[in-house]
């Protein structure tokens, strides 16, 4: 916390600039926030961390156990020390971010796959509970065991041939995280029915891309027909909702649903 107070205190001698920024420090959150005074306001956050945390957590320095002493095991932090649960989660998303240069943002075509799950995961509900990190593993794990460089149609649709598989239920070998020393599952947040959701909504997904709806995924309308005659072009435009309020995606999917049971 004495860190972050005399950041505080020493930032605007610092940095001066015609433009004007509001610099406020959060101790629960770890971080400084600093917003920009024009137009479009930004926001950055700078969160306060430290690697001799992780160590502390993987080697703690106690000494071995008296007989009778309850109190083994449990150190004390220091009055002003930050939250160490905000730092460790910093320090992760370091690693995360190291990892992405690494290895995801090289291989062909899963930068844009990425891109596109992340506004499915925004748009329709069934996939909001599809962790960010674990799904840009899943993506650089399926591209990257490719025989060779995919188009990112192509690589949409493996992906979805890998969720479709039933690779996020319960029972399946999960998606180890790479970043971390102890083997860690990055799915064990999702429950059972989100990932049964996903696993049926990846499988609706891949029947549109088969019959040439994949606008409906991307949450767009259809490419305009090319005109033989006069080879015009309508403007196309993405398409943010339905009146109804319900993804076209999503909807399809609840429609397919209903076919299905009245028929049989």
């Amino acid at each position: 916390q004495r860190y972050l107070h005399t950041y505080l205190s020493l930032s605007p001698l610092q940095v001066v600039t015609p433009e004007k920024y509001e610099v406020k420090g959060s101790v629960e959150d770890c971080s400084i926030i600093l917003t920009s005074g024009a137009d479009p306001k930004m926001t950055v956050t700078v969160t306060l961390t430290s690697p001799s945390i992780r160590e502390e957590e993987e080697t703690p320095a106690t000494p071995p156990p008296r007989d009778g002493d309850v109190t083994w095991g449990l150190t004390r932090d220091p009055e002003d020390v930050l939250d160490r649960l905000k730092c460790l989660d910093a320090l992760a998303a370091l690693r995360h971010a190291k990892w992405f240069q690494a290895r995801a943002n090289g291989l062909q075509s899963c930068v844009i796959v990425i891109r596109i799950l992340r506004d499915l995961c925004q748009r329709v509900p069934t996939w909001s509970a599809f962790p960010c990190w674990a799904m840009e593993l899943l993506v650089e794990k399926v591209l990257n065991s490719a025989s060779g460089p995919l188009s990112p149609g192509d690589a949409l649709r493996r992906v979805f041939e890998c969720i479709s598989s039933g690779i996020l239920l319960p029972g399946g070998p999960g998606l180890v995280d790479p970043c971390e020393k102890n083997p860690t599952d990055t799915l064990t947040a999702m429950e059972e029915q989100h990932r049964e959701d996903i696993t049926s909504s990846a499988q609706f997904a891949l029947r549109l891309l088969a019959f040439r709806q994949i606008h409906k995924v991307l949450g767009m309308d259809p490419l305009p027909q090319m005109n033989p005659r006069f080879n015009v072009r309508n403007n196309r435009k993405r398409r943010r909702d339905n009146s109804d309020g319900t993804d076209g995606f999503e909807g399809e999917g609840k429609k397919d649903k209903k076919d299905f049971d009245s028929n049989y």
